[in-house]
């Protein structure tokens, strides 16, 4: 692996480490060199699988599905797909986007918790919208949870 590659990886663990203490979203920092094929972009893995194939990855990979209503605990978005943390945001954000419309102009998270309901792992969202009111948001992240496992 090049040393620059090396480096930008460091640098960008260092920035995931810092977010986690800041509670910052990774995503509002790391901005990808779009030079590089050593970066992945896990909302878009076909792109990584046609600049590196042997890497394994391929454009059959699943793409992240968002799918349901989302709108309580008994009828969440069921997100697939997903295996990074990062993934996960940017599926939640632009889930929530396409009902609301842009992050940190229309809306922004106020909350979230996770709580295990049965075999099932739900993560409540709350947003901020213009005008001060809230909204909540309902995920089903069992799969991406599990591949921690």
């Amino acid at each position: 692996m090049p040393k620059q590659s090396v480096l930008l990886l460091l640098l960008a663990s260092c920035l995931l480490v810092s977010c986690r203490q800041e509670n910052v979203p990774p995503a509002d920092l790391i901005t990808p060199d779009q030079d590089s094929a050593e970066l992945y972009d896990p909302m878009h893995p076909e792109a990584f699988a046609e600049a590196n194939p042997e890497d394994g990855l391929t454009p059959e990979d699943p793409l992240p599905e968002v799918k349901g209503p989302g709108s309580s605990l008994s009828s969440p978005a069921v997100i697939t797909g997903v295996f990074t943390r990062l993934g996960k945001m940017e599926a939640e954000s632009d889930f929530i986007s396409e009902k609301l419309g842009k992050e940190g102009e229309d809306w922004k998270i106020k909350s979230t918790s996770v709580r295990p309901m049965g075999s099932k792992t739900l993560e409540e969202i709350i947003v901020e919208k213009k005008g001060n009111t809230q909204s909540a948001f309902y995920f089903d992240i069992t799969e991406y949870e599990n591949s921690w496992q």
